[in-house]
């Protein structure tokens, strides 16, 4: 205690906020439960897959991709637009004015994406 008494009110206060940092620091990493996902306005959500070049198709719908795309995996990693070619899987995506994707997280099989509308599916007999 006498330490702290020693301290300049300048130096006391950057203490305090750096004890204070660590100690919330600690809680926020015992928190287990996460809120879900939230997607903006306009997702849709289908099952996207990747060709080369690379191109994406979702429910059998071909989608221009826009130049700033990010693709997220479902452990909210960015993918490069090399890694791209021949990922496929469940997927939430975002258009922008012009109909270029330029957001898509893919999901995991278990994951869902409520309150986001499906995309358009033009796949014989509805498979996807």
């Amino acid at each position: 205690m006498r330490a702290l008494a020693s301290l300049s009110p300048g130096r006391l206060a950057l203490a305090v906020t750096a004890a204070w940092a660590l100690g919330m620091g600690s809680a926020a990493a015992q928190s287990v439960a996460q809120p879900g996902q939230v997607y903006p306005m306009g997702s849709q959500v289908g099952y996207a897959s990747f060709g080369a070049g690379p191109t994406l198709t979702v429910n059998c719908v071909s989608y221009p991709l826009g130049p700033g795309l990010r693709v997220l995996t479902a452990g909210r990693h960015l993918l490069l637009r090399n890694q791209l070619a021949g990922l496929q899987g469940p997927a939430v995506f975002v258009r922008d004015a012009m109909g270029n994707v330029f957001r898509v997280w893919m999901l995991a099989p278990e994951q869902a994406a409520s309150g986001v509308a499906a995309a358009p599916n033009q796949c014989l007999f509805g498979q996807y």
